[in-house]
């Protein structure tokens, strides 16, 4: 009899090691395999911005307000793979810690569903669609946030389970640290208070089905509601201490804000810039649907779904069953967290990872009412597979980079350009691209100019102006995107911005810009010549813009039929950086009015060092007169006009009388 008692103990025994210790580790094996697999080599505009900090910014500056423990975390696993004699970038340390943390999820998730429906085949079901959610998955093998932030929100659902079988201090203290963990990862998850609550109040009503005397019943409901109250505080200490210390940290001692407005600025500064949010319109509604799809499956994501819907609708009275506190506080977790992103951005399928896991809970649940491995059961799994064979070719094709437009553009532009040149991109991951993947540096997007100045037009287009100059004066060019002139409505939409706005800007170059032949794969780019080219062609029309000549000592400088200024006293025209061969040129002509009484010019040129001294210059006399002059100043056997000319200077007088003085072009004489 004992040997028989002891033989069945020992059996049952070795199936809860198999489930409980093995098949978990199993899984996370498998899985972590499965992402290591698949490492994506295109990233999203967020994941480099994360790797650039790291790799670019000191510590102190990897500290983002809505994600805060994500940039450190990067430093440290960066820092760990140095330590082990890895030598590349901070990519790969991260991705290796969002596969692990995916992987971790699995495993973790797979325990959660087991306890939560007492069935390991349901668990493994659950876990496999977990896993293989294209947007589970994608963020997994990518640098982001979400993965980690929802293996957080994984151990809250799992001290969720014990706090409502039973409540205790220790539990809601372990609570308040892992969802102030998921809450550091991302701001957002401070929704996941509500279906904590809520779940732990219906558990209080829970109890009463276990005393069928209704003075136990009341006693037992009232006992659990008190002892909710008393270990509350416990949460509350936690959850404050977890997340305030490491913002009052970051706030007052690294980033220095003495004031609560600057500090309230910064922790919400996403909500104040107005591109996300706004008003429930149909068209949110259509996003959210398309959202909900791509985050199971891209494509079919939705007729995925449907078919798991479909075996909640039939088992939706299961859900009606005990426990009643899990399955409303997973419907809560639902109804928040959709609500907020359904208002926030509904399409995007970063923000419904943290929905997988309740959502998927509740389809086991539902699923309790068939038998081990029965027909609903097999269905989901085949959805899961469904999900697995669709989502890796999915993710392949969208990791692989040389079927990355944004990459190919990038790479283009940096083939078709030189380091000073500057670059003038809308927004997206060129501006991203370019110095991670191609290390050119010099590049503008309408989004930063926009960015930096507040959404003040007028003010960004001052900056993209003067970058414009500053390149054309250095002897560079810029090359703009069809998307600068012409941004997409999205992005007028984004800045309130009217597409007169931009063409007031960009008017001065219109003339000036050339096509560009890229590609014909790649978006129609546009080049301004180079002071070189205007050099060794037609020379410099002032019709519009400077075309990268600079002033000194004038005033009231302004474009029209030419370049009007007040001269001060010993005004200067200084050329951009060319390489002319002196040689090659015999005079330059000017044609100028000037309606000031000074009548003495000079024009200096510099070689390769850039001196420029009054041995090398040439001096003549001008005419007072509103009409233009042209005037031709022999260069050949002058002292100093020989090999390689970097710059010139015109001093158009030697000092103004407070008059106007015009210059309309100028132009090199070929021999």
């Amino acid at each position: 009899m004992f040997s028989s008692r002891a033989s069945v103990l020992l059996r049952g025994t070795g199936r809860w090691l198999l489930t409980e210790r093995i098949v978990p580790l199993a899984l996370f094996f498998c899985t972590l395999l499965l992402y290591l697999a698949t490492l994506t080599q295109v990233h999203t505009f967020d994941a480099l911005s994360y790797v650039t900090s790291v790799e670019r910014k000191p510590w102190t500056e990897v500290f983002h307000p809505h994600h805060l423990a994500y940039g450190p975390l990067g430093v440290l696993a960066q820092s760990l793979g140095r330590a082990l004699g890895y030598s590349g970038g901070a990519a790969l340390p991260m991705q290796l810690v969002n596969a692990t943390a995916g992987a971790l999820g699995m495993a973790l998730f797979f325990s959660i569903v087991r306890r939560a429906t007492g069935r390991g085949d349901l668990a493994l079901v659950a876990a496999l669609l977990l896993c293989s959610a294209y947007a589970y998955w994608y963020y997994a093998v990518e640098i982001e946030v979400y993965t980690v932030a929802t293996l957080f929100l994984l151990i809250c659902l799992d001290l969720l389970l014990r706090l409502i079988e039973h409540p205790s201090r220790r539990g809601m203290a372990l609570m308040g640290l892992a969802q102030g963990g998921a809450i550091l990862f991302h701001q957002t998850n401070l929704l996941f208070s509500a279906p904590l609550f809520v779940a732990l109040l219906v558990s209080a009503y829970d109890v009463r089905h276990r005393h069928k005397s209704l003075i136990y019943r009341q006693a037992a409901t009232s006992v659990r509601l008190w002892a909710i109250a008393r270990f509350a505080p416990a949460y509350a200490v936690a959850l404050v201490l977890t997340v305030g210390l490491p913002y009052l940290f970051v706030g007052v001692l690294v980033s220095g804000f003495r004031s609560w407005d600057a500090f309230a600025a910064w922790l919400t500064e996403y909500a104040h810039t107005g591109w996300w949010g706004g008003p429930i319109t149909p068209q949110k509604w259509h996003e959210l649907g398309t959202g909900l799809a791509d985050t199971l499956a891209q494509p079919g994501g939705a007729m995925l779904w449907l078919l798991l819907g479909g075996l909640v609708v039939l088992h939706l009275r299961r859900l009606g069953g005990r426990p009643h506190a899990l399955v409303a506080g997973l419907l809560t977790w639902l109804l928040v967290y959709g609500a907020f992103f359904l208002w926030w951005e509904p399409d995007n399928i970063e923000f419904w990872i943290a929905s997988l896991p309740p959502a998927l809970l509740l389809v086991a649940l539902a699923l309790r009412g068939e038998h081990r491995w029965g027909a609903g059961v097999w269905l989901a799994l085949a959805v899961a597979i469904a999900a697995l064979g669709i989502n890796a070719d999915a993710i392949t094709r969208r990791g692989d980079p040389t079927t990355d437009l944004q990459r190919v553009i990038a790479q283009t532009l940096a083939e078709h350009s030189q380091p000073a040149d500057l670059l003038l991109v809308p927004d997206g991951l060129i501006e991203l691209y370019l110095p991670y993947y191609e290390h050119h540096d010099t590049f503008l997007s309408l989004n930063q100019a926009l960015f930096d100045a507040d959404d003040d037009w007028q003010q960004a287009c001052s900056t993209v102006r003067m970058r414009i100059d500053a390149a054309l004066h250095a002897g560079a060019t810029t090359l703009l995107s069809d998307d600068v002139l012409h941004p997409p409505m999205l992005l007028l939409q984004r800045h309130q911005l009217q597409q007169s706005e931009i063409d007031a800007c960009f008017a001065p170059y219109q003339d000036t810009l050339q096509p560009s032949a890229l590609g014909a794969n790649i978006p129609r780019y546009w080049r301004l010549p180079t002071s070189q080219e205007l050099a060794e062609g037609p020379g410099w029309r002032f019709d519009r813009f400077s075309e990268g000549w600079t002033a000194q000592n004038i005033d009231a400088s302004r474009f029209s039929a030419g370049w009007q200024f007040v001269p001060g006293v010993d005004p200067a025209l200084i050329s951009p950086i060319m390489q002319l061969d002196a040689s090659r040129y015999r005079a330059i002509e000017i044609g100028m009015a000037n309606k000031t009484m000074s009548n003495d010019a000079q024009l200096f040129f510099a070689g390769p060092d850039g001196t420029m001294s009054e041995a090398h210059s040439v001096r003549w006399m001008v005419r007072s007169s509103a009409e233009v002059t042209i005037y031709r100043v022999e260069l050949a056997g002058q002292p100093g006009w020989q090999g390689i000319i970097t710059r010139l200077r015109l001093d158009p007088v030697g000092v103004g009388d407070g008059r106007d003085l015009r210059i309309e072009w100028i132009r090199l004489v070929p021999r």
